[in-house]
């Protein structure tokens, strides 16, 4: 079998070569940021490009002076009532984007639509005079050319980057046997937007299906080496414990996760129905911080942790100077964690306990009244003050404000065996703090129950995250900490 850096500049080849090879041309996940990227940027090109016309057009041709604030409302009426229009009509996804003919008819209805609604509104509200003049003729026909050529732009360079191969999604079916077979042979018929990576099939099957691309290992590692958007999971009905033991395996890979909308009893919660080469299917795994999310995060990520270590700089020398004081050793030690994508981190604290040179690497956590807890530390682990020090891991960016919280490795590892999915936690960056240890899930883990509890407030922020709930998390961290509960 060809290595996993062979396969990824070849591609592969599906299951009796009937599926040609498959080049992993596009950046990782190049398809999928630019889905979610390209709403954001249309929206925000045809607001700004309707507002600015219509200003600019009103200053130079526009007579009357005194209607100049009816004039500012109208023109921003008239692009918020457009954007609006647009996405009502589906117009700002990538498959409507890439069809010119259905852009230019969708712009010129929500554009014509949204200027005659001005029109009546002004009529109605008696303000007609003022806004009515050869200068909004001029700015209905300036912001429909300007619709129309933005459409042009953007679908003549998302049928030129699908044709080169470089903006394709790239999918990969992983199943038992028939059905995957049948899955893959639909799929390679869908048309330029999306190509075949290959099909996977699990454990001793596929030994016994022929020329396969892999197993199940193979496409995670595929996957962790982002050389695949999406995997198409394809599994009997009559196996649903199967179907949820196939999910697990993907729950750590940045990629999206699709199955057949007809399979019943799945443990993984769907985010979205659509058809798939006519195939009805739920997604049951998104990729966290798609498109503007990434950037948003860590420039939130950034501008917080710089103001929090300026204004916490007095905090942060006097307990220092009491740790110094309080017992021998460093006031800041590393700790080894697991952070975002299953990648090993190192993150700081403040020393709570009593230094020992050669510590064991399998230390018990802590527990209540613990002899190797200093006195300081005490107070600096009941209040989570030991953790400050991870605003440098932020900065450093391992870590982030807001997000799953690492587990100790020997507990991460131990768990990951315990619980199906529990790896699906490092999609994101763990965090400082998070939604379960607000959610009173902090401090020492009671067992593995509770650890499924974590585990589920985990994957409601990574598929709920947005900068308002991030702000609502820290919000929430302030009390949290002071009730000190279950933390010694």
């Amino acid at each position: 079998m060809p290595s996993d850096r062979s396969l990824m500049r070849r591609g592969t080849v599906g299951v009796f070569g009937v599926f040609r090879a498959a080049p992993f041309a596009s950046s990782p996940a190049s398809y999928v940021d630019l889905e979610t990227r390209l709403p954001g940027l249309l929206r925000l090109s045809d607001w700004f490009g309707i507002a600015i016309l219509g200003l600019t057009i009103d200053a130079l041709f526009s007579s009357r002076g005194t209607g100049s604030l009816t004039h500012l409302l109208g023109v921003v009426l008239g692009a918020t009532a457009t954007v609006n229009f647009l996405h009502l009509a589906h117009a700002y996804s990538m498959e409507s984007a890439a069809r010119l003919a259905v852009q230019l008819t969708k712009v010129t209805v929500a554009w014509t639509g949204a200027f005659f609604a001005v029109a009546l509104i002004t009529v109605v509200s008696g303000h007609s005079w003022e806004f009515w003049g050869g200068w909004t003729f001029l700015w209905f026909a300036g912001a429909l050319s300007f619709l129309a050529a933005t459409r042009y732009l953007a679908s003549g360079r998302i049928r030129r980057w699908r044709r080169e191969g470089r903006l394709v999604r790239r999918l990969a079916v992983f199943g038992a046997g028939r059905e995957a077979v049948a899955l893959a042979q639909r799929l390679r018929q869908g048309g330029e937007e999306a190509r075949l990576v290959g099909v996977f099939i699990d454990g001793d099957v596929a030994a016994t299906i022929g020329s396969v691309a892999g197993d199940g290992d193979r496409l995670v590692a595929l996957a962790d080496a982002g050389s695949v958007d999406e995997i198409v999971v394809a599994m009997p009905w009559r196996s649903p414990g199967a179907l949820n033991h196939a999910l697990s395996k993907f729950a750590a890979c940045q990629v999206e996760v699709r199955v057949d909308a007809g399979i019943p009893e799945i443990d993984y919660p769907p985010t979205e129905f659509s058809l798939l080469a006519g195939i009805p299917t739920l997604k049951v795994q998104r990729r966290p911080l798609t498109g503007w999310g990434a950037p948003l995060k860590r420039f939130e990520d950034l501008a917080l942790s710089l103001v929090l270590l300026v204004a916490l700089l007095p905090v942060l020398l006097i307990i220092a100077l009491l740790v110094k004081i309080d017992s021998r050793g460093p006031v800041l030690f590393r700790q080894e964690r697991y952070g975002f994508n299953n990648q090993r981190i190192w993150i700081f604290k403040f020393r709570s306990m009593h230094h020992d040179p050669d510590p064991d690497p399998d230390v018990p956590p802590a527990r209540r009244e613990d002899p190797r807890v200093t006195r300081v530390g005490g107070f600096l682990r009941r209040t989570s003050l030991d953790e400050l020090p991870q605003l440098l891991n932020v900065l450093r960016g391992e870590m982030s404000l807001v997000g799953p919280r690492p587990h100790a490795a020997v507990h991460n590892e131990k768990y990951a065996r315990l619980i199906e999915g529990y790896l699906g936690r490092h999609r994101m960056k763990p965090g400082i703090t998070g939604w379960a240890q607000v959610n009173g899930l902090r401090g020492a883990i009671g067992g593995i129950e509770e650890m499924k509890r974590r585990l589920e407030y985990d994957r409601y922020y990574m598929a709920n995250w947005s900068m308002l709930l991030d702000i609502k998390v820290l919000l929430m961290t302030v009390p949290a900490v002071f009730r000190g509960t279950n933390a010694y």
